[in-house]
Order: structure tokens, then sequence, then C-alpha cells
């Protein structure tokens, strides 16, 4: 529906984006960037973006294809105001945690590779739901472990634990298929 009105070119299509998910993507944007106004403007970059590629884009799951949007724009604010210096929010974490199965200290360079991203899809999809959802929360919403735990109702020792077991696991499959990372 909401996707229909962007391609209708009716305005009505931001306020219902930002209704529906605008504190899911606030919160993606938040955790990259450490700033809620800042989150904000990068939420209000996001959906001018959205509006720009709809149409012609038609995607599948709005909520994905925005949040994408919206984490690529928290990226590249980031890299503006940190100027090659670590920001020292979650991001950083979640790229520290990634870096040691996947692409030592290039992470975001090596993400940009699609094939490796097809093959971390595929292992993924061979994972345990548990383990599948906690690593898609941690290194695509950027979650933090406390949050992830309190989603679940688990411990954060068992996330932790999970997240690890699957980066290893991780490491050894990219390594099987042939990524020297």
């Amino acid at each position: 529906m909401i996707v229909q009105l962007f391609h209708e070119r009716n305005e009505s299509a931001l306020s219902e984006l930002s209704r529906k998910y605008g504190r899911h993507f606030v919160a993606i944007a938040e955790r990259i960037l450490c700033n809620h106004e800042d989150a904000k403007d990068c939420v209000n970059d996001a959906y001018l973006k959205t509006w720009d590629s709809i149409p012609p884009a038609r995607p599948n799951v709005l909520k994905a294809f925005v949040g994408k949007i919206v984490k690529c724009v928290a990226v590249s604010m980031l890299r503006m105001s940190t100027a090659g210096k670590r920001g020292g929010g979650e991001f950083d974490l979640v790229l520290d945690e990634l870096g040691e199965c996947v692409g030592g200290g290039n992470v975001e360079g090596d993400f940009e590779n699609k094939q490796i991203i097809a093959e971390i899809n595929k292992f993924l999809w061979r994972c345990g739901e548990f383990s599948r959802r906690v690593f898609v929360l941690r290194y695509w919403h950027c979650e933090s472990v406390s949050e992830i735990a309190k989603r679940f109702g688990t411990t954060e020792n068992k996330v932790s634990v999970s997240l690890h077991r699957t980066r290893q696991k991780l490491k050894e499959h990219l390594a099987k298929e042939g990524y020297d990372l």
C-alpha cells in the first residue's frame, strides 16, 4: 500500500512510512551515529532518497529497502563527521566483531562485494533460526547484545556465545569457499 502511494507520487507515502516504521529507522541510525538528533536528520535524508528511488524501484519489502538506505546514509554521515577517526558507537563494535571473519580491517569495503554478501546469506540460511536472527539483529540492525538478549528473553552470555560461534563458523565457511579474508 505505501509503495503504491510512492508510485502515485502521493506525499502521504512519507507520513505513512514514518508512522509505520519511523522508530525502527531512527533506532538503526542512532546505533550508528550515537546521536538522536543526527539520527532523525539521517532518517529524513533517507526518506528523500526513498522518494527519489520509488519509482522506478518497486521493493518487495519496504522496511528492508528503506532500512538499507537509512544505514547507508548513517554510515556516510558517520564517515563525514569522524573524518577517518572511529566514532565510538555500536557500529564500531559491530565492524570490529565482523572484522574477525570478514576482511580484517576493511569490513565496509568487503561488504560492497556482492559475492561475499551472497555467500554470507547462503551461510545464514543454513544456520538455526536463533543464530540467524541474532546475527542479523547484531550485524545488520546494529543492536547491542543486551537489546538482543532482552528481545529473546535470554541472557547476554547466550547471545554473545551464539554470535561468537556463528562468526567462527562463518569464517570457516568463507575460507572453505575460497575467500582469503
